[in-house]
């Protein structure tokens, strides 16, 4: 069997998780206004502030058949009632950065959307975050123009 990677819907239950990772300095360098660890109060706020048209999932992956399934990442999916959705993601286990984990959890979030009707995706990306952007360069988005002060938009057509 090769290895699976899938998305789940985030619970409560993964909040912790969550904020574990978005805590590490190696993620959050990638994020627009997060300079430091986050308090657990400002992660509750930023989760239950999302509204009815964003979807929060957890990416789950198992590397082989003998081995659990469990979560690795996180990918974020806004403003469904807008013609242009907004995708987010980060790869919470650093120690499996490299090996094309992001880009499959992406096309799962694009897979997503296509199935619900959209036609077009957006992300901001940090001008810093050539990772990312190499990821999503590599799946079709175009470079739009400038978003915020260092941050870029990209658009895609699904």
């Amino acid at each position: 069997m090769e290895d699976e990677i899938r998305l789940d819907r985030l619970t409560e239950q993964n909040w912790p998780l969550t904020m574990a990772w978005r805590s590490n300095p190696e993620i959050y360098q990638g994020f627009y206004q997060q300079t430091k660890p986050l308090a657990w109060g400002e992660h509750i706020s930023w989760l239950k502030g999302r509204n009815k048209d964003w979807r929060n999932f957890l990416v789950i992956y198992r590397e082989s058949w003998e081995d659990l399934l469990r979560p690795i990442g996180v990918v974020t999916i806004g403003q469904l009632d807008h013609w242009s959705p907004e995708i987010g993601y980060y790869i919470g286990e650093v120690s499996l950065w490299g090996r094309g984990l992001g880009k499959r959890a992406v096309q799962l979030g694009l897979d997503y959307l296509e199935s619900i009707g959209k036609e077009y995706v957006h992300t901001t990306i940090l001008d810093t975050n050539e990772r990312s952007v190499s990821l999503i360069r590599s799946l079709g988005f175009r470079l739009l123009g400038n978003a915020r002060e260092g941050e870029s938009w990209y658009h895609k057509e699904l």
